[in-house]
């Protein structure tokens, strides 16, 4: 997860740092760290799948995608909002199963909940590229 070509920030550190750890453990592809992010009833919209409505779902359907890719690697642009209403503009590198990166734009629309776990979770993505 990289941050370098980040121009916005209107979060809190603290919610910054929830925010990297976050990303890290997608980067790292690791589904038991990324559990620990997420409310027990999170809801997740990834493109325009249907809304997955609890973290064991998340979980399997991430493990899944996980699956079929061999990495990915976020780079933020734009944070805007509020601690427990982020929006998150990146890059993001995926490394096919042919060893070809692509590099696909995303935004992510994340609330959090008062425990500070995401209690949703909106990713506005067009992975088609990633599997041409």
């Amino acid at each position: 997860m990289r941050t370098h070509q980040l121009k916005t920030t209107q979060i809190s550190e603290e919610a910054l740092t929830w925010l990297k750890s976050k990303y890290e453990a997608v980067d790292a592809m690791d589904a038991g760290a990324y559990r620990t992010f997420l409310s027990e009833d999170c809801e997740l919209q990834f493109g325009n799948n249907p809304v997955v409505k609890c973290n064991n779902e998340i979980i399997g359907g991430l493990q899944h995608f996980w699956d079929a890719i061999n990495g990915l690697d976020h780079s933020f642009i734009n944070l805007l909002g509020t601690d427990n209403q982020i929006a998150a503009e990146a890059l993001i590198d995926y490394t096919r199963k042919d060893s070809k990166v692509v590099t696909v734009p995303c935004v992510s629309i994340i609330e959090r909940n008062r425990d500070g776990l995401a209690s949703s979770v909106r990713i506005f993505i067009d992975v088609e590229p990633v599997f041409a």
